[in-house]
């Protein structure tokens, strides 16, 4: 059977690059890059400064974790958000900002850093024939935006940013027209 899912994977050497490129349309990797970035740089208020966090280790994980994610990139191996979000210094419902960390850090274009929560999510669930694409027959998810999400992915963190939100092919959340259109057909 083999392994499917590769978590964190900072530590990479040439020979685990090599078997990664060979296995790569089989696996995936889902890095944890928030949970790095944060305790480096925004756990202090929880007690855990940048020099702590030095002398843990995590210097030396990020830096090895951007330059191996950066290559498995490179090489086509599917590298997913996954961030170990739900700690004080990583929130839950910031799983968006590994979007932003993909392109500043890892070398993604926005547009691959969309797919890689998009595409890869539902190949990743092996459910890549209904999910992961907006395709007639397909289930999708969609956010509309104020902007755009390729020039700013951090618009798909701000919830004033986020006009509408449609679940299998309902809105959960209405955008304002809809509801003023709904409004003025119901006088």
């Amino acid at each position: 059977h083999g392994i499917d899912l590769i978590y964190h994977a900072s530590f990479v050497d040439n020979e685990a690059l090599d078997m990664l490129e060979a296995a790569k349309d089989r696996i995936f990797v889902a890095p944890g890059i928030a949970i790095l970035y944060a305790m480096l740089h925004e756990a202090e208020a929880f007690g855990i400064t940048n020099a702590m966090a030095k002398d843990m280790g995590y210097q030396i994980e990020w830096d090895a974790a951007c330059e191996s994610l950066s290559k498995m990139h490179k090489r086509g191996i599917r590298v997913l958000p996954g961030g170990d979000y739900g700690f004080a210094f990583t929130p839950h419902c910031q799983n968006a900002r590994d979007l932003e960390f993909f392109v500043k850090y890892l070398g993604f274009t926005p547009m691959e850093a969309i797919r890689s929560t998009t595409l890869y999510g539902g190949q990743i669930m092996m459910k890549a024939d209904e999910l992961g694409v907006v395709k007639d027959g397909y289930l999708a998810d969609l956010l509309l935006v104020d902007g755009d999400p390729l020039a700013n992915l951090s618009i798909l963190r701000d919830p004033k940013r986020i006009l509408a939100v449609m679940k299998d092919g309902k809105f959960v959340k209405q955008p304002e027209i809809a509801a003023q259109r709904a409004w003025g057909r119901a006088a």
